[in-house]
């Protein structure tokens, strides 16, 4: 049997704890670390672990909206954005024809 490190949410809740786990499958503390941010962990951000369902949200890239250069789409949702530009350059050109 190997060791390896299990991180467990700290946020407090009315009646004790938040019971979220993370198995990271590692003995190695920076690893385990680093597997639970890359699962959306806070990690020891506000000097506490929290689960996803409690870290708080990275909003600097702004709101995850169309009008926020900063927000990736999917393919599919920038394939309807060119064929939309596509038409609006289409509209232009018949107007000024």
């Amino acid at each position: 049997m190997s060791a390896s490190i299990v991180i467990h949410c700290e946020q407090p809740i009315p009646y004790g704890t938040c019971t979220a786990q993370h198995h990271a499958g590692t003995a190695d503390e920076d690893e385990a670390r680093t597997s639970a941010g890359a699962a959306g962990w806070g990690i020891g951000g506000a000097g506490a672990d929290l689960c996803p369902a409690h870290a708080p949200r990275r909003r600097s890239a702004g709101p995850p909206c169309g009008n926020n250069p900063n927000t990736r789409i999917s393919p599919e949702d920038q394939a309807a954005v060119a064929e939309f530009r596509d038409c609006l350059k289409r509209r232009a050109a018949e107007r000024t024809t």
